[in-house]
Formats: C-alpha cells, structure tokens, sequence
C-alpha cells in the first residue's frame, strides 16, 4: 500500500512463504479456532516447522539466524491475513530474547530449542489484578529459602497464560532493592511446578488467542531458574518492553492497512442514488485522513525497524510508535462499521467489521495501555530537549 525500501528480494521471496503456510495451514481453520476460543497446539508445531518461531535465535538454539526485519514480515502477514490465534511473535520477540540476552548456557539449551520448534509455549507474566502492567504497584514476591525462591503472587490477563509450558513472572525480590523500592526479579517458572494455577480467560476480542491468568501459592523453584542477576528485573524491563511495544505496533499499523484497503475496496463497490460512496466528501474527508495517519505511521516504523537489529532502539520511540498506530486502528475499526451502514452490523461483513472492532480495542490495552505510554512519552520529554 506504501512504497518500502526496508526489505531486499530474499525478504520479498520470505514473505511469500510466509504467506503460503498461512494460507494453507492457518486461516482456513482460523474461524473455528475464535469459535471455540482456542488454538491447537499443533498450530505451534506447524509454525515451528515452517522457521515461523524464533527465527531470530543463532542455530545453535535452533533459530536461523536472521535478522528481526524476517520477524517483522512474520508479524505484518499474520495481520493482512487477520491471523491471532498463532502470535507467533509471543514466543519469538517477546519472550526469546529475554531468555537469550539474560538467560545462562543451562537455561537457554533447555528452553530455546522447544521455543523455536513450538514444543515448549511460553509466556511473559507482568500485569497484576490491582495494578494492570505498572511495576510500581506489583505485588507478586519471590522470598528467599536456601538455594529456592519462593513465589507467592496472581497474574492476569496473560497472552499464552493458561497453556504456557514456562512463564517469565517478574516478582519483588529481596535482593537488589534501593531505600523503600523492593528490587524486582525476573524468574523462570515451569507450570507443571507445585503451587501453579492456570486458568483461562473469557473474552470478546482475539478470541482464539489465549489469555490465562497464573495464581502462585508457595511455589518453590531454585535460584537457578532467575534470569540475569536477581533485583536486576526493573532494568530489564525497561529495555525490553520497548521491543515488546514495537512488535505490537508493527502487527496494529499491519492490520490498519489491511482495514483500510477493505473499507476503500467496499466503499467504492457500495452504490448510493448519487454514486459510489467515494463520490462523497465527507467519506472521502475521513478516509483521506486516516490514509495519511497510516502513511506517516509506516514511515516511522519502517525507520524504527533497522534500529533494533543495530541495538540502537529507543524505548520511547516504541511508545509513540504503538500510541500512534493503535489510535489509527481504532479509528479505522470504527469507520469500518459506520461507512458500511447496516452491512457494518449484520451479515458477513458485519460479523468481520464488528470483530476488527473489537480487536482493535484490544491492541489498545495489552503491552502498556495507551494511557500508560503517554505517560512515559510525557516523562521522558525533557530528556529529549
């Protein structure tokens, strides 16, 4: 839809396998999966054979060694093709990295090639019920007992909750707090452990993605199982999650250019008594308006892309990145219903627009709500001048 200089023919020959498998293998099961409000884990595996998990990962740990814009392409076609179920991302560039970057020799051995090949789903477990995703109000501990941790704690609204084979919960820490600001620590948690509870969560929107909640009551796992230094976690955090954030605006400004193109495509085929709806100003106005918030979107993520495989990505930049094109998706859901009149909210069409609706207002929330990165915009401003 906008004219890229980003990718090079072997990425251009990716995307179409990509595409291919999804084609084949994902969405014509895809519907039934929102229906039932479950993906099989088999998809995993599929994906897994295809090299659609962790591409990013060195061989040895059973990735191919490519570079994130592969990881880019993977996640834009699992949007034009209104795939999430499988969000393959999850395991790939959310939860792998932090396992390869902080991870020792033992842990990355055991837990990246089963990520890699869908065996092993993961997940990364944050926010909390009386606090959403901010750290400061954590309440989830990890007390120490010898060579153990002991976490007690409830986490919710976790991608991959309840069928997550290993989660990366961030809990206080006893070690590495400073004056009355508890340390936090990121610890690998297997969910067949006693003292885990799994359990899923029923929602409106993305459906067919799993989104659990993870209660902890003295579980025990061994000091080996901490990712990086114990108290170290707020640190990591911070650098992460702005990867976390531009995954997340790449598969919204994905799925705005999918909207868009449909609604236009609808719009020129819906007949009025004066012509087609784009012989309208007031559709034209709108349109034209969010074309343009799409186009400026794609134009700043493409910037920020290469930016991540050089390790030079401003956390920032991932903020105003998913603000900007999460908004736009809003807009675009919205006007997708109204536009298309009564055929927005019956039928087919209607079943499709009230969905990229919902989903929409999803995107919105998870990774840091839209409230939550304006204020992170915001305090980081006089940095900046």
């Amino acid at each position: 839809m906008f004219a890229r200089t980003l990718f090079d023919p072997e990425h251009d020959a990716w995307r179409a396998e990509v595409a291919a498998f999804l084609r084949a293998e994902i969405t014509p099961h895809h519907d039934a999966w929102v229906a039932a409000r479950k993906t099989p884990r088999t998809a995993w595996a599929q994906a897994g054979a295809a090299g659609l998990l962790a591409r990013a990962l060195p061989p040895a740990y059973g990735g191919a060694g490519r570079d994130f814009r592969d990881s880019a392409i993977i996640i834009e076609e699992l949007a034009r093709h209104r795939v999430h179920g499988l969000f393959t991302c999850l395991q790939s560039d959310i939860v792998a990295p932090f396992i390869l970057r902080l991870g020792t020799e033992a842990q990355k051995m055991r837990l990246l090639p089963g990520i890699a090949q869908g065996e092993v789903l993961a997940a990364l477990a944050l926010t909390e019920p009386q606090g959403g995703s901010a750290l400061s109000t954590m309440t989830t501990t990890a007390r120490s007992s010898g060579d153990s941790l002991v976490l007690n704690g409830c986490k919710t609204h976790i991608s991959n909750g309840s069928v997550a084979d290993v989660v990366i919960v961030a809990a206080k820490s006893e070690r590495g707090s400073i004056g009355d600001q508890p340390g936090l620590s990121l610890i690998l948690v297997e969910t067949e452990r006693p003292g885990v509870h799994q359990e899923a969560i029923e929602k409106t929107g993305m459906a067919a993605l799993d989104t659990g909640q993870i209660t902890l009551t003295d579980c025990v796992v061994p000091r080996s199982n901490v990712l990086g230094g114990e108290g170290m976690g707020f640190v990591y955090l911070m650098s992460f999650l702005g990867v976390e954030r531009l995954v997340l605006a790449i598969y919204a400004q994905a799925c705005s250019e999918r909207l868009l193109q449909d609604l236009i495509r609808d719009c020129d085929a819906r007949h009025t008594p004066n012509g087609n709806l784009l012989d309208h100003q007031n559709p034209r106005f709108s349109l034209a308006e969010l074309y343009s918030d799409c186009a400026v979107n794609r134009s700043f993520i493409d910037q920020c892309i290469p930016l991540v495989q050089e390790g030079r990505f401003d956390p920032k930049q991932a903020c105003i990145a998913k603000l900007r094109t999460t908004a736009t998706l809003k807009k675009l859901a919205a006007l997708g219903v109204q536009l298309r009149g009564a055929g927005g909210i019956s039928g087919e069409t209607g079943a499709r627009a009230s969905h990229d609706l919902l989903d929409a207002s999803v995107q919105s929330i998870w990774g840091g709500t839209s409230e939550i990165l304006l204020d992170l915009i915001g305090r980081s401003m006089a940095s900046g001048l």
